[in-house]
């Protein structure tokens, strides 16, 4: 046997490609000894002639694949048995790591979310709206916090809360964000912080766990409510890390970064420095009407003043453009 048609044996076993001959040949040329579509497609015919693939006619397409025992013909090929079983844990498939849980007002997907809770290690980031600290959330939380977990919630500001729901949920919001704090006030390892931004709340109901498990809720979050969504689960297999985990951890990390503490003085803080540029150039332009005993005063600062806002005003551009497209189409 050439070494392509081994290389691509193992290949089959261990990946168990599906595709038409031609697309197949370009797939496996990212393998060592494959990289000519030549060689690749000899060793196609190799394995085929060998009855090691197989091909079916599916929609009036051939498609080429494995027969189901490669890997026992590889291994009585090699006359070693041990290799059938070597060659399928290598095999790495991410379907059992990908669940659908089913709709979020099952009871199942709510105690298998506190399970989950309880299970984290170092860390666990909670985005939600107008959740309630339910009771046993909270009870949840609080066991991994007094264990050294790291916990991060993010709660929607009021402002926020009543632009997606209603003005009613304005005083429903204070009252439930006070009600996180109070309940996490003596837990350091948590840390609350409210979001203003509905593109960084629409991950709302969703969180992640040890940054390897993460739960999506799938709903229309500016016309449905969360509980009305299908919950997802995706997991990390070990030494690899799922493109849907690091989507969702950079988007919260994101949003994360945006938000502002609960306290009044944090959030004027917080609202201080994202505008510090701005609040530098109405500084600057009001100094240039303070008579000053220096040449050109008022025309130097007029001109720096000018200079902050201009970048300013031209990196707003594209979200004002963003805010109002999203405006018309909703």
């Amino acid at each position: 046997m050439t070494r392509p048609a081994a290389m691509l044996a193992v290949v089959m076993a261990t990946r168990r490609y599906d595709r038409p001959e031609r697309d197949l040949a370009e797939i496996v040329r990212h393998y060592p000894g494959l990289e000519s579509v030549a060689e690749a497609r000899l060793a196609i015919q190799d394995l085929l002639h060998r009855k090691w693939l197989t091909q079916t006619v599916i929609h009036g397409v051939a498609v080429t694949g494995r027969v189901p025992h490669l890997a026992h013909l590889i291994a009585t090929h090699l006359g070693d048995q041990s290799v059938a079983d070597r060659l399928l844990a290598i095999r790495v498939t991410l379907e059992p790591y990908i669940k659908v849980l089913g709709p979020m007002e099952n009871s199942s997907v709510f105690h298998s979310y506190l399970d989950l809770l309880r299970s984290a290690r170092s860390e666990i980031c909670l985005p939600m709206l107008v959740t309630p600290p339910y009771e046993e959330t909270v009870r949840a939380l609080r066991e991994r916090a007094e264990a050294g977990v790291r916990i991060r919630i993010l709660l929607a500001a009021p402002t926020l809360a009543v632009k997606w729901r209603s003005e009613t949920m304005r005083s429903i919001s204070t009252e439930r964000i006070t009600a996180w704090v109070r309940e996490f006030r003596n837990y350091p390892t948590v840390e609350i912080r409210l979001s203003r931004t509905a593109e960084d709340m629409e991950l709302a109901t969703c969180f992640s766990v040890d940054g390897e498990i993460v739960r999506f809720d799938i709903y229309d979050p500016y016309r449905q409510r969360s509980l009305e969504g299908v919950m997802i689960e995706v997991a990390a297999p070990q030494g690899m890390l799922p493109n849907f985990v690091r989507i969702f951890l950079r988007l919260f990390e994101e949003a994360w970064a945006n938000s502002a503490h609960v306290s009044l003085t944090a959030r004027l803080l917080w609202f201080l420095r994202k505008q510090w540029k701005a609040w530098l150039a109405i500084v600057l332009l009001l100094c240039a009407f303070i008579p000053a005993p220096i040449p050109h005063w008022s025309e130097i600062l007029i001109g720096i003043s000018c200079g902050i806002v201009a970048p300013l005003l031209i990196e707003g551009i594209p979200r004002m453009k963003k805010v109002i497209r999203k405006r018309r189409d909703r």
